[in-house]
């Protein structure tokens, strides 16, 4: 018993001594950046549709604060970044990208994260299916699939959109990748926002 004592702290004090040999966990949020506000061209700003972004729902594996990579373009197997992780749920933190990506636009008095005592005309519910890291043997890539949904307050679908980006990552850095994975999001929800205008102002 002494002897499987003293190797337990041999061990630990490998792990815990000297030169620290525990990395430190690196934390990351996703934030809004890069674009640009359309400004609601001949439209009042107090007419449209008060629009509250719901949580969203997140498939596994991400649902979780690891953030996950993938060896290989079609391999079915995922890894996950031990001291790499989200700083928040990932349900909780896209609801502001989203809203934060489509201020502006016009048909809508405002789009914002759902919040308690509010009142909403119309409620935009989002899924997200893909958003990880593949390593290549070109370099790692970045890959990004979600869907939207607008839903009136009756339940009336008023328009959805599929979100898909693919695009490469210009270093094996993990800051760099979720960098891109950001920029992956906002740049597949710009390319949505003159359908999501049609569908608002067809709405009144």
């Amino acid at each position: 018993m002494r002897s499987v004592c003293a190797l337990a702290v041999a061990l630990l004090l490998a792990l815990c001594g000297c030169g620290g040999s525990i990395p430190p966990t690196h934390f990351y949020v996703l934030e809004a950046k890069d674009v640009p506000r359309v400004e609601a061209f001949g439209t009042a700003a107090t007419r449209g549709l008060a629009i509250g972004v719901e949580t969203f729902r997140v498939d596994p594996p991400y649902d979780q604060d690891r953030i996950v990579y993938r060896v290989g373009e079609t391999s079915a197997e995922v890894g996950f970044y031990a001291y790499h992780r989200w700083a928040a749920p990932l349900e909780r933190m896209l609801p502001g990208v989203v809203a934060s990506a489509y201020d502006g636009v016009p048909g809508a008095v405002f789009i914002e994260p759902m919040s308690p005592g509010r009142t909403y005309d119309a409620f935009l519910r989002g899924r997200l299916l893909v958003f990880e890291e593949i390593d290549t043997p070109e370099g790692p890539r970045v890959r990004v699939r979600a869907t939207l949904r607008l839903h009136a307050a009756d339940g009336t679908e008023l328009w959805s959109a599929r979100l898909s980006r693919d695009a490469d990552v210009s270093s094996q850095d993990v800051g760099d990748v979720v960098e891109q994975m950001r920029s992956a999001l906002a740049e597949t929800i710009r390319e949505t926002r003159p359908n999501l205008q049609s569908a608002l102002q067809a709405s009144h």
